[in-house]
């Protein structure tokens, strides 16, 4: 190998030796640019010219084996490689060849790491890892991103070459995770957290030696802000947490030999290179410079200062020096006040109609829906009552009928309907964890294959709330279904989504009128918007003991505020449930309609008996009657208060 390396020195010193000869043509700086500059801006597209570097030496066990635009590191150990990044096409081949001509095998790659789930540094991980059986490693939230990547692959299917191949993460892959270290022989490198330039950015500790000599090394995976405002906190509180845990760095290494906001004092990769090379014996490595570390992370700082500045004032926030805005218009309330219900003449006549319709029969469901706030979240109403909040659980998986499946926790569940093709599922849980480790293996727990799912229907979003939609990116990420949603909360969720809680790809936009089949199954959508712009109302055929009924799972509450989501209530009764024959209502939230628990419950204790659930024809009608005449009632108690 020292022949080998010698000869890799023979040709960078070369390379070097005639960059200032060459002025702005292949191989040496672009007029009024850095020679890391020229790598990265003015030449970073020109393929040819990035490939003119060949790998070196900086260390005892360190070489940057990449091209100029974006660096690729590789760490020699007793017990195999490191790689740090790993470019992208057509670039890959590049960075192999350097790692042979430089005396290495890149068979021997135990682990490629990545700072960050961007193109540019994962791109070329999936060949090395066909190559060498390498584990990749990522933090989860940047695994994430690479998940995207995959995902958007397949649902549109690159035709120009060379085609950017991602990682598909296995059981031996790693994610990193802060304070991890990852050994290799007698090599470690300890592993930071580092948001801000993307949600997980990776950067590492580790010690380098030349000529024997120790020096701590640190990378920084991510070393401007992005993503607005929120991300340049995040970067801040990166660069501050650095700041203080890493004051004797001697040894600052760079993703990319150039950066336009925060580039590396007192000369970049490239730079350093060529000192390098023109070293003298006895001379200090131009690498090791801790007083460049110290400035940078200065420059780090006030970069980080000036980011929050600008996307604040592009974001119209106020600022130290502006006047405040004006406070948003509050939003208007969705249902009465107790004392408003209670002091409208009209709204207490409904009531009062309503009660009598109900009877002994439907008692219970009158006092759940007829409140001055209508059928609640248990969580919500135990919240306004100032009483503790409930103790959540995972619930039995349940066959609330034949083709129907409820799954999840005692405060928020999921359907999963079975049709003669595949399995159709409504809702998702609140997060990647809860779909992975409680959705799932209840569906496993009672035989259905989550491969089956061929679609995902969401009853509705939040922006920037995950109750109903936060499962469906992993599941659609796994799975491969397609996914819907009203159009309207697509519109408003994706936008207010939060890295640490990504939504699905968007795929389907549903509309009130629509109809998904699959198999023997026919769902039926319509549009309640009174909770969420694009709330559904979703009727489903379900069959008990063999006997055919029609449910309605409404997707929010009750909540029908204004005359407007009023009457597409009464329309959706008139026209769909009526029609219909409906006779049951559900929803993801157990408890807001009769779909309670104890119901659940008693299902299954007693699956051969009547279905809890289901009211039948005449109770069903009598049902949606007082559902109109209580939500009627609200609407009338809020009209009143608001010309008093």
């Amino acid at each position: 190998m020292k022949n080998n390396t010698l000869i890799i020195s023979l040709a960078v010193a070369a390379f070097t030796i005639g960059l200032a000869a060459q002025g702005g043509r292949q191989g040496g700086p672009a007029p009024n640019e850095t020679l890391s500059q020229t790598f990265r801006e003015s030449h970073g597209r020109d393929v040819a010219y990035q490939l003119s570097l060949p790998g070196f030496k900086i260390f005892d066990n360190l070489y940057h084996v990449g091209v100029g635009t974006v660096s690729t590191w590789l760490i020699p150990t007793t017990a195999g490689l490191i790689m740090i990044d790993s470019s992208q096409e057509p670039y890959v081949d590049h960075v192999l060849d350097n790692i042979r001509n430089l005396g290495f095998d890149p068979k021997d790659v135990k682990y490629v790491l990545i700072v960050h789930g961007h193109l540019d540094h994962f791109g070329g991980a999936a060949r090395i890892k066909e190559l060498s059986g390498a584990r990749v490693g990522m933090t989860e939230a940047d695994w994430k991103m690479v998940d995207d990547y995959i995902a958007q692959q397949r649902a549109n299917p690159p035709a120009l070459s060379p085609v950017q191949r991602a990682p598909i993460r296995d059981a031996k892959d790693l994610v990193l995770k802060d304070g991890d270290v990852v050994t290799l022989g007698k090599t470690s490198l300890k592993v930071f957290v580092t948001p801000g330039h993307t949600p997980g950015s990776a950067s590492f500790e580790f010690t380098v030696y030349d000529n024997g000599s120790p020096h701590k090394a640190f990378m920084f995976g991510g070393p401007e802000p992005r993503d607005g405002v929120e991300g340049g906190k995040k970067f801040q509180a990166s660069v501050n947490r650095i700041t203080q845990m890493e004051p004797d760095v001697e040894v600052g290494l760079l993703i990319h030999s150039w950066l336009a906001m925060s580039t590396y004092p007192n000369g970049a990769t490239f730079e350093r290179m060529v000192r390098l090379q023109s070293r003298k014996p006895g001379e200090p490595n131009p690498f090791v410079d801790p007083a460049s570390w110290q400035q940078w992370l200065v420059r780090l700082k006030t970069v980080a200062d000036k980011w929050i500045a600008d996307e604040t004032a592009k974001a119209g926030a106020p600022t130290a020096q502006a006047a405040p805005r004006p406070a948003a218009p509050a939003r208007p309330p969705i249902y009465p006040t107790k004392q408003q219900f209670e002091a409208s003449a009209d709204a207490q006549r409904l009531v009062a109609a309503a009660k009598q319709l109900a009877g002994n029969d439907l008692a219970a469901e009158f006092e759940n829906t007829c409140s001055f706030t209508g059928p609640e979240r248990a969580a919500l109403k135990r919240e306004r009552l100032g009483l503790p909040p409930m103790k959540d659980y995972t619930v039995e998986p349940t066959k609330i009928f034949d083709n129907v499946w409820f799954l999840g926790l005692a405060s928020q569940g999921a359907f999963v309907i079975t049709t003669s093709q595949g399995l159709i599922l409504i809702d998702t849980l609140n997060s990647t964890e809860e779909a992975r480790d409680i959705l799932v293996p209840s569906m496993q727990k009672v035989g259905l294959d989550p491969a089956q799912i061929k679609y995902i229907v969401l009853s509705h979003g939040h922006p920037g709330q995950t109750d109903h939609t936060g499962g469906a990116n992993y599941l659609q990420r796994t799975y491969h279904p397609r996914v819907m949603m009203g159009k309207e909360d697509w519109d408003a969720t994706l936008p207010a989504q939060k890295p640490e809680r990504p939504l699905a790809q968007r795929d389907v936009d549903i509309s009130h009128g629509d109809t998904l089949t699959l198999g023997d199954e026919t769902l039926t959508f319509t549009n309640l918007f009174g909770h969420t712009p694009g709330t559904l109302g979703i009727f489903i055929p379900v069959k008990w003991h063999g006997e055919p009924h029609v449910v309605l799972l409404h997707g929010g509450g009750l909540q029908h505020p204004n005359r407007g989501s009023l009457s597409r209530f009464e329309f959706v009764i008139r026209d769909y449930a009526l029609r219909m024959g409906a006779d049951g209502i559900l929803n993801a939230h157990p408890g807001i309609y009769q779909d309670t628990l104890a119901d659940m419950e008693t299902i299954r204790k007693n699956p051969a008996g009547a279905n809890p659930l289901l009211y039948g024809k005449e109770r069903g009608v009598r049902y949606w009657e007082i559902m109109d005449d209580c939500a009627t009632a609200r609407v009338i108690a809020l009209e009143q208060a608001g010309t008093k």
